[in-house]
């Protein structure tokens, strides 16, 4: 009932460590970015959150290659694969939709409500699905369909109690835009795991990201670095935690797991970061909240097992073969 891709193989316990680290990691964006807009624009934190990751991610790569080249294994590695127009068309791709993606949704909370904002921003699991299967004929089974269903109905139920109807239609259409964006990035990062490092994708996609976001900057004529201890322990902060390990492991992951599942889980990320400002803030959630995070897990582990299940029987039917074979 379901073909899988080679990126969607079933995941082990490492895998889902990996995914929840780094899904940890980017639920911490939210928090710093409050803390960074104190002193700067939504464009600027993101622009320093992007630029710092760049030098780490650059100087993680050169390390990369210098301890290839002491071993005398420079070529090896996944990096070295060729440089086609296909692959400089993705990977400018991912960098211009994670930028703008950012760019759009920071700017639609300024023309709707942020509520509205973050709920229509959740829907990038469709996105993400309805382009796997476009593009890449993916197929999915019904029950990994009816998790990616419950887990979304989850991200309603915790917006439902602020949502507005205010007419706000181009900041709605902002918000849905930058889902649509997001979506783009991974299915674009998921094809260039087939042949490259995490670490290379991720400098040259935070390099591009910054490039758009320092001209967006320019254009406003807004201050670029903040000018406080605290603002620049934020934003060195949201690029440390949400992008070299959140971003960072998020693009790992995708090595082994697919964009739609890798998608699906980045639903958790609200739910993380309301319990992060339970415990850090003392802020208080209602009753239909703490409901509203159950169904939203219970919708990703029902699309995570329906992941393993679908993988682990084509797994038996060929190892069957194999026996009947006498291959070992």
């Amino acid at each position: 009932m379901s073909n899988a891709s080679d990126a969607s193989a079933s995941p082990d316990v490492m895998q889902l460590l990996t995914l929840a680290c780094a899904l940890l990691g980017i639920a911490f964006a939210s928090i710093l970015l409050v803390i960074a807009e104190t002193e700067l624009s939504p464009y600027a934190a993101t622009f320093d959150r992007l630029s710092i990751a760049t030098v780490v991610f650059a100087g993680w790569w050169i390390s990369q290659r210098l301890v290839r080249q002491r071993l005398a294994q420079i070529g090896t590695g996944e990096d070295s694969a060729p440089l086609d127009t296909f692959v400089l068309g993705l990977i400018l791709l991912s960098g211009l939709a994670f930028s703008s993606s950012l760019s759009i949704w920071a700017w639609s909370l300024t023309q709707t409500s942020v509520a509205n904002s973050t709920l229509l921003n959740n829907m990038m699991p469709i996105f993400t699905t309805l382009g796997a299967w476009a593009l890449f004929k993916e197929h999915f089974s019904q029950r990994f369909l009816w998790g990616i269903a419950i887990a979304i109905a989850g991200v309603i139920i915790i917006g439902v109690e602020d949502l507005q109807m205010t007419g706000g239609l181009l900041g709605d259409g902002a918000a849905l835009l930058a889902a649509m964006l997001s979506a783009v990035n991974i299915l674009c990062v998921q094809q260039l795991r087939k042949r490259f490092d995490a670490v290379w994708i991720m400098m040259w996609t935070s390099l591009i990201g910054s490039g758009v976001l320092l001209t967006i900057i320019w254009l406003r004529q807004e201050p670029i670095f903040p000018s406080t201890a605290t603002g620049w322990g934020a934003v060195i902060s949201l690029a440390a935690l949400s992008q070299v390990l959140g971003q960072g492991l998020l693009t790992y992951c995708l090595k082994a797991l697919s964009a739609s599942f890798v998608s699906v889980s980045m639903l958790a990320i609200p739910v993380l970061a309301a319990v992060l400002a339970v415990v850090l803030f003392d802020e208080t959630l209602s009753l239909l909240n703490w409901l509203a995070f159950a169904v939203v897990l219970c919708g990703i582990y029902v699309s995570v097992s329906a992941q393993a299940q679908q993988d682990t029987v084509p797994l038996n039917k060929a190892m069957a073969l194999q026996g009947e074979k006498g291959d070992f």
